[in-house]
């Protein structure tokens, strides 16, 4: 057994493959359309996200001291610097003269001084300034408080995750991502795994689509029937919630074939295990590596997709990169067929079909995620009405 949990899961897993039923709740719920189309509450849910903590790099992507990687991520532009002491620095890439972006997209490995490209003002890797030309215009200046805008980082599971919003209340990271994260990193090859095959791509449909599909498993037959349906028990998954997140648990077929007994089962063997970070990320859980996918809002009927997978290695060899290959081309040929369903329902929106998506009572995990973003919506406003009111 590799994992603390797997033994409560081994007898779950047992009962629905006995019964035939998977978790379920309540009477089946309704989500409105207009929840999907909204332009102005797309615009709340990206103020949203930028309060919580998001994957914005693996951690191999910036391996030794003195490296730095510059990014722009929900419309935040961000420098990303390894420290002397090994530790990740995030800080907003803007000049705290007149805006400029500091350093432009890109990496590099020996991070000495960061100059703004428009008056040269000049910041250090731990984002100090560090000089200004003709200072004695600035008489007033402090430079222990014009440093770069530093944000809240950490890293975890190999991954840098970012607060973005300077005014989140979220400044600790570590709790936030809490027992689903360490449950995450108990797992063989998941503590400090390497980067790889990253990629960004846009999807016509609305994000909270997206995210919909990963909290059922009643798709799986028809949507994945030329890619991965005949690996899988038909609609059966199991959801654990940790507050605000989850973790998802989808029976393989070989279960049922092989019957693996309570004292040896490998979960990663039998199923595949979902983490789900809210409001927008996931990581899905092979036998031996793993697949980060996290959705950025650009409209109410766009968003772009951020993949990463997370490898025990760097592949040597050609095998061993060949086999890495293949194993992305699954995952990403799986989820084009998701993401093309999604594509088709969000097209169907408008047609005033439906004023309501439906949901059954074993796809209760996604108008419960509708319910939780519902909530912190309603709390962002709450705390923006009181802010504008002192």
């Amino acid at each position: 057994m590799n994992t603390p949990f797997a033994g409560e899961l081994h007898r779950r897993a047992a009962l629905a493959m006995q019964t035939g039923l998977a978790d379920a709740d309540g009477m089946g719920e309704q989500v409105p359309v207009s929840r999907y189309t909204s332009d102005e509450q797309t615009a709340q849910e990206l103020r949203l996200l930028r309060q919580f903590p998001q994957p914005v790099a693996g951690s191999s992507s910036i391996p030794s001291p003195g490296a730095w990687l510059s990014l722009t991520q929900f419309g935040v532009p961000l420098l990303l610097v390894r420290q002397t002491d090994g530790v990740i620095h995030a800080f907003i890439n803007v000049c705290r003269h007149r805006g400029a972006r500091v350093a432009p997209e890109g990496s590099g490995t020996e991070a000495r001084v960061f100059i703004c490209p428009y008056h040269a003002w000049t910041y250090q890797p731990d984002g100090g300034l560090r000089g200004v030309p003709d200072s004695f215009g600035f008489p007033c200046l402090k430079k222990e408080d014009s440093g770069l805008k530093r944000l809240a980082a950490v890293e975890r599971g190999g991954i840098i995750w970012v607060v973005l919003d300077p005014t989140s209340p979220i400044r600790d990271i570590d709790t936030h991502l809490g027992p689903l994260m360490e449950n995450l990193e108990s797992l063989n090859g998941l503590h400090s795994p390497v980067s790889y095959a990253q990629r960004s791509y846009e999807v016509n449909a609305n994000w909270k689509l997206l995210i919909d599909g990963i909290f059922e498993a009643y798709h799986f037959k028809v949507a994945h029937r030329q890619t991965i349906a005949h690996m899988f028990m038909n609609n059966l998954q199991l959801v654990d919630d940790f507050g605000l997140h989850r973790r998802l648990y989808l029976i393989k077929s070989r279960f049922s074939q092989e019957q693996p007994e309570a004292d040896d089962f490998d979960p990663r063997k039998y199923g595949n295990l979902t983490y789900y970070f809210f409001p927008n990320s996931m990581v899905l859980v092979q036998p031996d590596h793993g697949q980060l996918s996290y959705v950025e809002p650009l409209s109410a009927s766009r968003t772009r997709v951020h993949e990463l997978t997370l490898i025990p290695a760097e592949p040597t060899t050609e095998k061993a990169t060949a086999y890495w290959n293949a194993n992305v081309d699954l995952y990403r040929r799986t989820l084009a067929e998701d993401y093309a369903l999604a594509e088709s329902i969000q097209a169907g929106l408008a047609s005033g079909a439906n004023e309501h998506l439906t949901f059954g009572t074993f796809e209760y995990s996604a108008p419960r995620f509708h319910a939780q973003l519902r909530q912190q919506l309603d709390s962002l406003q709450s705390h923006a009405v009181k802010a504008a009111a002192t």
